[in-house]
């Protein structure tokens, strides 16, 4: 538990002796302007503002609390035992309860507030090629896929277009709009080729004719308390 107190005192410490120095340097530059404009007055000395043995130990407890590896283990622990914390989510609501309790065990004085902020649920993903080469027929190509969070749901009867593929937003800028407006974007972009290489990648996708993407039902973002 030291070495968690030294990584909260180490900020302040690192904060604190920032301070110290502005303040060390504010009388010597207006000194230095007072000095050319009259021709005449010397810089002031700076005035010492801490003793060699408190920054001596103020560094101690900087060089401890750099060697700690409460920081990583903190955010292994958000990472590895809560998971992923989207605004609103009851993961994120035990990341706050968790930090609040180890900043209460270190002797911090915690106020938790409640706020509103957006919360977007997911809903059900759905995707499949209904037209490309070489396609029997009457058959289509079901296509596994996940959503980014805060995506904006299909109409109920989802999106079917013509599939343009492109490598990137470059790419796609140079792009007449006629040729794009109306339809689906594929970026097309390769896999690293050291995982093709390991089984755990595909370099090369065929480009597609036609696609039927469906997200639904899925909610729009909303303000919830936390």
């Amino acid at each position: 538990m030291s070495l968690s107190r030294s990584t909260i005192i180490a900020i302040i410490v690192t904060l604190w002796i920032a301070r110290a120095w502005a303040q060390q340097s504010a009388p010597e530059a207006t000194s230095t302007s007072s000095a050319i404009s009259a021709g005449t007055a010397s810089p002031s000395p700076t005035p010492v503002v801490f003793s060699s043995q408190t920054l001596a130990e103020l560094k101690r407890l900087q060089q401890a609390a750099l060697r700690s590896d409460y920081a990583y283990k903190q955010v292994a622990h958000l990472a590895n035992n809560i998971g992923p914390r989207l605004s609103g989510s009851s993961q994120a609501a035990k990341s706050i309860e968790y930090v609040a309790s180890e900043l209460k065990a270190i002797g911090c004085e915690v106020q938790l507030e409640k706020v509103m902020v957006p919360h977007w649920m997911r809903g059900e993903e759905t995707a499949g090629l209904v037209e490309f080469p070489g396609q029997a027929q009457s058959t289509m190509q079901k296509i596994v896929l996940c959503a980014l969070g805060g995506s904006v749901a299909t109409p109920p009867e989802g999106i079917e277009a013509e599939v343009i593929a492109v490598r990137n937003f470059d790419e796609l800028k140079s792009m007449p709009r006629d040729k794009v407006a109306g339809k689906i974007v594929l970026f097309n972009y390769p896999f690293d080729k050291q995982m093709a290489a390991e089984g755990r990648g595909i370099l090369d996708r065929p480009i597609t004719q036609m696609m039927h993407r469906k997200f639904q039902p899925a909610q729009l973002p909303q303000r919830t308390p936390i």
